[in-house]
């Protein structure tokens, strides 16, 4: 039976991250965008935390540069 590298299992599926917003949650969700490019859809959980609604505490992660195409995508035409 043939191992399925890890991008290629993940080829078309969708999952679910909860912790997302955390440190080691950033650190997951990077790992998958950079190396599984035909991951379909990937859902974050996040909470309300500190005042912020889930909603401002996402658009600031999205801020962050390594979430950038630039960054997941070193070849990608911006």
């Amino acid at each position: 039976m043939a191992v399925k590298r890890i991008p290629e299992w993940y080829a078309g599926r969708t999952i679910l991250v909860t912790g997302g917003t955390g440190f080691m949650g950033k650190v997951l969700l990077e790992k998958l965008l950079r190396a599984c490019p035909k991951l379909e859809r990937i859902y974050v959980v996040v909470k309300e935390k500190r005042g912020l609604q889930p909603q401002q505490r996402f658009e600031a992660m999205e801020k962050i540069p390594v979430y950038t195409v630039a960054h997941i995508y070193p070849n990608h035409p911006h």
